[in-house]
């Protein structure tokens, strides 16, 4: 066997040219895809072109790890001379050695990446370039707190690993022609899931792109198991059991237990402590199993037929499928079997809900259109139901198809008559980019009320600038040079002003000018830091953060006139208080807190009442942050930011802290949200492509 290629060589043959670092196959300058072990037959090959590989060889070269016969290879060498366009008899490439192996026939050329191949290959999907380490806006100068600082860092920054696919468009991974099964990811990103192999099944491994797939042989005799997500244990099924037991045990298949059911479709809980199941046909009803007390209780039982459990991310609910009221719809209830609502209503049949990672949305399996099941998404409260996937086949995800950071989901679709797996990067509300700037970072985009202009901060390592951007034209002007970055600029509701923080002889200072750029004037003079300052509607006051209480680290919530006159303090905690704003009616004050239960850094959302004795109203409860809240102009929604799932995303919700749904679904930091002047759009500044550049997005 020839040693595979350095990084950068290439092999030409025919029409076709075989990127190995690539991983990548085209014909003519068009892409080809080819499964994994596909790829890796084609590779072996190539690599020993005019010399006969024997079938030996290639089996234990391509399935590793793995018990297979030689039909198998014969499969998968059927399925290779087809891609390549090999028809009945005809040998121009692959040569078969009856009973020995197979011989690449067609002349082979090596080419490396010094060589010039823009004429040969087109990159059709360049690999996105590796973004700088970032840290965000909200964090950095505006707060002031190192520690702050650096749990941003270690939360929201990193490798930007976003491959640039098309949103809600689903990607082949597997291309098998025994069909798979349940696609679920594990803690490490691999992907799990079912394989058949004539009547029986297995459990397989593979990376997210679909490459280095191998069973799991952990369990002797498994032939289908369902993993906990933090992979410590396994609930499965034996081949070849003549006791039909459903078994538990570690994941390394130590202590394994027989369970006192048998389940068909089931869910494990986020925290890996419980399972819940379906019973069998023909009165499916719905358990729940607790592994620290080995008992069972029913959470479901009707005399309807009631399957498809999933359990929410807090644990606290179920979502199922159920024909009580005559079809098949979705419905929800606490996980104590109280307050039970219908989700769905829809002649068609509705399967299998998956909550996604934040617990604020449900993908779910319809037939409503067009006789084809469809992967569908709706609010966790029922509204908001949008069809993701359209392709002419049949599409379908189970409980856990999520990725964890809620980017992505994995599905089975029977495109080519088998179930072969999917993933799909799904963001609802596709943002618009409407300014970028590929020399400097573009962050806390803010409308003048008119909605006419736009104004913003572009900054760099060590600088920044306002600038106002028009509309209509796109034209953009700079307003005023800085000292620092995180100015935080806002532009007053008659449209005449703009205040700002800015560092003036060393210290943090709220600042203002006139829109277009003039009279710039220090409006607090205190050696203290004051930061995010934020408009009240009539335009008199602004809300501001200050630590000018002694403790460096504890920010709190200050208000002053205008002219910098009558500042004062509103609230006080022994925490750190950011990004404080006006309701629309003057009569609140919403703002992002850490105080609660102890958990400093856990960021929170409360809203007071200035000027009251009224105690602060917590909106958030839950892990990690939530930050940067602002109202809708009519009062009624509030746009935050949340790295609920890991990464920075635009979140809305009502002006209570009901209805929390998660509005931006992606790998890169999603940050500093405004509203257009009609409340229809968000406004928001993201580093999708490398840079922070800012992007729009229509809501419902």
């Amino acid at each position: 066997m020839s040693e595979i290629p350095p990084h950068g060589k290439s092999y030409k043959f025919g029409e076709f040219v075989l990127q190995v670092d690539q991983r990548i196959l085209t014909r003519d300058g068009h892409r080809v895809h080819l499964p994994p072990r596909v790829f890796h037959l084609l590779q072996i090959l190539v690599e020993n072109a005019g010399r006969l590989v024997s079938k030996e060889t290639l089996l234990s070269e391509i399935w590793k790890d793995s018990f297979v016969e030689e039909g198998n290879l014969n499969s998968t060498v059927s399925r290779l001379r087809k891609i390549l366009g090999e028809k009945g008899d005809q040998k121009r490439f692959i040569e078969n050695v009856p009973r020995v192996g197979y011989r690449f026939l067609a002349e082979v050329e090596t080419i490396t990446r010094s060589e010039p191949q823009t004429s040969t290959i087109r990159q059709l999907n360049p690999p996105s370039p590796v973004r700088r380490f970032v840290v965000l806006a909200i964090a950095v100068l505006a707060i002031g707190s190192t520690a702050f600082v650096i749990a941003y860092r270690q939360l929201g920054s990193g490798p930007n690993q976003n491959v640039g696919r098309q949103k809600n468009i689903p990607y082949r991974l597997t291309d098998d022609p025994a069909g798979e099964n349940r696609p679920y990811p594990i803690p490490d990103g691999r992907i799990r899931f079912t394989q058949y192999e004539g009547d029986q099944s297995s459990s397989f491994v593979m990376n997210s792109d679909g490459s280095n797939v191998h069973r799991d042989v952990s369990i002797p005799g498994l032939q289908w198991g369902l993993w906990s997500p933090d992979e410590k244990k396994v609930a499965f099924y034996k081949s070849n059991d003549e006791s039909h037991s459903f078994y538990l045990a570690n994941a390394d298949g130590s202590n394994e237990i027989i369970l006192p059911f048998a389940a068909g479709n089931m869910d494990w809980s986020r925290d890996s402590s419980k399972i819940v199941y379906q019973t069998g046909r023909p009165d499916a009803e719905i358990f729940l199993y607790t592994l620290e007390t080995g008992k069972v209780q029913p959470i479901v039982s009707s005399p309807a037929f009631d399957c498809d459990p999933a359990i929410s991310p807090d644990g606290n609910q179920i979502a199922f499928v159920s024909d009580r009221d005559g079809n098949f719809e979705i419905y929800i209830q606490n996980l104590d079997g109280s307050n039970l609502r219908r989700l769905t209503d829809h002649p068609a049949h509705d399967s299998f809900p998956a909550f996604s990672p934040d617990g604020t949305q449900i993908a779910f399996n319809s037939d409503r259109h067009n006789d084809a099941f469809d992967v569908y998404l709706m609010n966790v409260d029922g509204g908001g139901v949008r069809m993701l996937t359209t392709q002419k086949s049949n599409d379908t995800i189970s409980p856990g198809a999520w990725s964890a950071d809620g980017t992505t989901l994995y599905l089975l679709s029977d495109q080519g008559g088998a179930d072969n797996i999917f993933a799909m990067e799904v963001e609802p509300y596709v943002p618009l980019e409407i300014l970028a700037d590929p020399a400097r970072d573009l962050r806390l985009p803010t409308y003048a009320p008119d909605g006419r202009t736009m104004i913003y901060e572009s900054s760099s390592e060590t600088d920044g600038e306002i600038r106002t951007m028009d509309v209509e034209t796109k034209r953009t002007t700079s307003l005023l040079k800085t000292e620092t970055t995180g100015t935080f600029p806002a532009i007053s509701p008659d449209g005449g002003s703009i205040v700002f923080q800015n560092r003036i002889d060393g210290n943090m200072e709220i600042c203002l000018m006139r829109s277009d750029g003039s009279a710039v004037k220090n409006l607090t003079n205190n050696p203290a830091r004051e930061t995010m300052p934020a408009w009240s509607p009539d335009g008199r006051q602004l809300v501001f953060t200050s630590n000018r209480d002694g403790n460096y680290d504890l920010m709190q919530v200050y208000v002053m006139n205008v002219d910098g006159t009558n500042q004062h303090r509103i609230y006080y905690s022994n925490a750190m208080s950011q990004r404080p704003s006006w309701s629309p009616d003057g009569r609140q004050i919403i703002f992002a807190n850490d105080k609660e239960d102890g958990r400093s850094g856990n960021f929170e959302i409360f809203t007071i009442e200035p000027e009251t004795t009224q105690p602060e109203k917590r909106l958030t409860v839950r892990r990690r942050y939530d930050v940067a809240p602002v109202y809708s102009p009519d009062g009624d929604r509030v746009a935050f930011v949340s790295n609920v799932d890991g990464n920075w995303e635009i979140y809305l919700m009502r002006s209570d802290g009901s209805g929390i749904l998660r509005l931006t679904r992606n790998v890169a930091e999603d940050t500093d949200p405004g509203w257009s002047p009609d409340g229809k759009r968000i406004i928001f500044s993201s580093n999708r492509n490398g840079k922070f550049a800012i992007y729009e997005m229509a809501i419902d």
